[in-house]
């Protein structure tokens, strides 16, 4: 009996180990289990998210190329102006890459506007030095594809009144630089006969000062008549509405006209027929090379 009881002692303790050992590795796998499961949910929810950003790249690679297309199609709106091919077939090809011009075409026109400040010193009607390789080429490429176009040279300036210089208005200063312009181009060999002259001073300004202050040449798509007298006839219908603005430069001419009188009834007549000739028509202006 004694014997017995010492064997069945150490059973018991076996029995209590082996029942300790199963419950904790019971626990360890249920540990390893909820573990297992924490670490799938984390790498679904990562895979979920790595999808999500896959499918925002994408997005955004669409939305990148439509706003490429987009700016290829701004780019080429944008060079409409200086490519575009008129109804009648005109360009303005023959005027780009010259220095201080902007050359666009306007229905069937083409307006070459010349910065002011390329042209003349502040209040200034003389052309400038370095004005006159780009005016050259303009003058080039008029004889060449152009040579029997009506050209109006128009002269605008900002509106800031006049205090320094000897013209009474913005009109007046806007026609002489458009008078110079002119007289540039006549003496490089563009038919006198086939260019007018306007001036809207002030009347136009553009975003700023300094680019309000300019001369436009308008190569229009109408063919010049050789007769120059029934060119005057017709040009005014052709300018631009607001002639009678220039209008404004009869008074130099009646000024000229008084001075020249209280010295000679001869200098008078003489300056009035030179002084309104210059100044005081939108007509195309013949001058001699």
């Amino acid at each position: 009996m004694t014997f017995t009881r010492i064997i069945a002692v150490p059973a018991l303790a076996l029995v209590s180990v082996l029942v300790g050992c199963n419950d904790s590795q019971k626990l360890a796998q249920a540990e390893l289990l909820t573990q297992n499961e924490t670490l799938t949910k984390q790498l679904e929810d990562k895979n979920n998210s790595l999808q999500d950003i896959g499918e925002q790249l994408a997005r955004a690679q669409q939305q990148t190329s439509d706003l490429q297309s987009q700016l290829e199609a701004c780019k080429q709106t944008a060079a409409v102006p200086s490519t575009e091919v008129a109804a009648s077939g005109v360009t303005a090809n023959a005027f780009q890459g010259i220095e201080g011009v902007e050359a666009t075409v306007q229905g069937d026109d083409i307006h070459l506007t010349i910065a002011n400040s390329l042209l003349f010193d502040s209040g200034r009607t003389s052309i400038k030095d370095s004005a006159r390789k780009s005016l050259d080429k303009v003058s080039s490429a008029i004889k060449n594809k152009f040579s029997d176009r009506e050209i109006i040279v128009v002269g605008y300036t900002d509106a800031d009144p006049i205090r320094k210089s000897s013209y009474p208005t913005n009109y007046h200063l806007g026609f002489e630089r458009a008078f110079a312009v002119r007289g540039y181009l006549d003496r490089k060999g563009v038919v006198g006969a086939h260019m007018g002259l306007m001036s809207f001073g002030p009347d136009r300004p553009e975003a700023s000062k300094e680019k309000s202050r300019r001369v436009e040449v308008i190569v229009t798509s109408k063919t010049a008549n050789s007769d120059a007298a029934a060119m005057k006839t017709e040009a005014p219908m052709n300018a631009p509405a607001a002639a009678g603005k220039v209008n404004a430069t009869k008074a130099t001419a009646s000024r000229a006209s008084a001075a020249s009188t209280t010295k000679s009834g001869t200098a008078s007549k003489s300056s009035s027929t030179t002084s309104s000739s210059r100044k005081a028509t939108v007509a195309p202006v013949s001058a001699s090379k």
